[in-house]
């Protein structure tokens, strides 16, 4: 069916973005047609049984938001093994539970990390997880577009063992069809440096570029993965995946976390084909904030994901926004002149620190415009995939819209949205969302019709009985 949206306040372009009245037609999942508006002329002209006509006045239209990394089936493990934050949890905790995991226990649980992400406006999701066919069928369940990405590991993990099953699944996401026309597409999931063999990089590296797929894998996310990699390899994980050729395969690498990112593995990266991944939330619970300013001024793109629930609590990447903006000051606490001062009392001490902070907000002031964090969570991540094209409004693209209601007290006095979109807490105030050209939910009761359906009772039903037995079997 084709769908006909009248919208005075839609998000245009990309850098710059622009605000304009406009009718946007939608049709297969795609839009087919972004025009200025003329009201008076399509309410006279007649539209036939098989066009819906939605005006939504002048509440703000913008694309669907793209989680540029997540586990969705995560969610499950919200609130597990906080007191192992301090170590590697992923060793001691996950990968405990993920070998206890059955295909129908990730079905479950994507589904309902799949609800909360529509919820907060999100059309796209880039996921990366164990028995990614259960991933891919969770996502078409619910009507969420995703990328997924199979776990797979041959050196160690709880993914070892099933790493060719894994890689088939890969292959049969990618050839089909009808997960293609829900929006659930495949890329190839390495998990990280420590976990997959040379041998394992360079097989994946030439199937993508078979299958023309990106690459989604974790990249210097903890001590462990980048000692282990000096240790074995006497390099640091880029620089291993350079001397593979892993940057320049396939559609492009996109390489998350990024702890322990050197100056000289930005020297090498390729901007045009590599982009990295930073979830701030998550890296503030598990380890500590990549040095995201360094790949900002070294060019390197890059885009936000929430990772999962079970080590950010939230599954919004709008809300990640606000910590990428404001990072940029968190730096001056701990400077030299910040301790002088603290150590001092001193009034010119106190001059310094102030010169620190102004210096710092001017030197990276672009870093925090709502154009560049916007990009994160729309431009680069909805772009990483050649058959995706999401998080922008325009003819070919995918039809993931978002209708914001922005007479609620959050956008008041919606003067500046695009500042509000990146600064402010709207998830409250989703009117309306498409996804893969279909409605979710009731429009002007997203949230209420959503979570008052049979798919969602179901759904919740399903996966709490799953879980419950899924930590009796790991002893959580």
């Amino acid at each position: 069916m084709k769908t006909r949206i009248l919208a005075e306040r839609a998000v245009l372009g990309a850098s710059p973005l622009r605000i304009a009245p406009v009718t946007i037609t939608t049709e297969g999942g795609r839009i087919t047609a972004v025009e200025p508006l003329d009201r008076d002329a399509l309410h006279s002209s007649a539209g036939g049984d098989d066009v819906e006509t939605v005006d939504v006045g002048d509440r703000l239209l913008t694309p669907a938001f793209v989680n540029g990394h997540t586990h969705l089936a995560m969610s499950a493990l919200r609130g597990v093994g906080l007191d192992a934050m301090g170590g590697n949890i992923i060793e001691s905790i996950y990968f405990r539970v993920e070998g206890a995991l059955t295909p129908e226990d990730v079905r479950a649980f994507t589904r309902l990390g799949a609800c909360e992400s529509l919820l907060a406006g999100v059309g796209v999701v880039w996921d990366h997880y164990y028995h990614g066919e259960a991933v891919a069928a969770g996502l078409a369940d619910m009507g969420l577009c995703g990328v997924v990405a199979p776990t797979l590991q041959d050196l160690t993990g709880p993914g070892a063992d099933a790493w060719e099953a894994q890689l088939e699944a890969t292959e049969a996401i990618a050839r089909d069809a009808k997960l293609a026309e829900a929006g659930v597409l495949a890329a190839l999931g390495p998990h990280a440096t420590d976990t997959v063999s040379g041998r394992l990089w360079a097989r994946l590296s030439t199937l993508a570029t078979d299958l023309a797929l990106p690459i989604h894998s974790h990249v210097a996310q903890t001590i462990e993965e980048f000692a282990r990699c000096v240790e074995r390899h006497g390099c640091t994980p880029i620089e291993r995946l350079d001397r593979l050729g892993v940057l320049d395969a396939g559609a492009g690498l996109l390489m998350v976390h990024g702890l322990y990112v050197t100056h000289r593995d930005l020297e090498r990266l390729r901007p045009q084909r590599n982009t990295l991944g930073y979830c701030p939330f998550s890296q503030v619970q598990f380890g500590f904030p990549a040095a995201v300013e360094g790949w900002w001024e070294a060019g390197i793109p890059f885009v936000i994901g929430t990772d999962c629930g079970a080590c950010n609590d939230s599954m919004n990447p709008q809300q990640e926004l606000r910590l990428l903006a404001g990072g940029r000051a968190f730096a001056v606490t701990p400077s030299a002149p910040a301790a002088q001062f603290r150590a001092s009392g001193e009034l010119l001490d106190a001059r310094e620190l102030d010169n620190i902070r102004r210096a710092t907000r001017t030197e990276r002031a672009a870093l925090a415009e709502p154009e560049t964090l916007l990009s994160t969570v729309w431009g680069r991540p909805g772009h990483m995939h050649p058959r995706l094209d999401a998080g922008v409004i325009e003819p070919g693209a995918r039809a993931n819209l978002c209708i914001w209601d922005s007479d609620d007290p959050a956008w008041w006095p919606a003067t500046a949205p695009l500042r509000t979109m990146t600064m402010g807490d709207i998830g409250g105030t989703l009117w309306g969302l498409m996804v893969n050209g279909r409605w979710v939910g009731e429009r002007g009761a997203v949230r209420s019709s959503l979570l008052a359906s049979d798919t969602w009772r179901e759904a919740r039903r399903e996966a709490e009985g799953r879980r419950a037995a899924l930590f009796a079997r790991a002893g959580i």
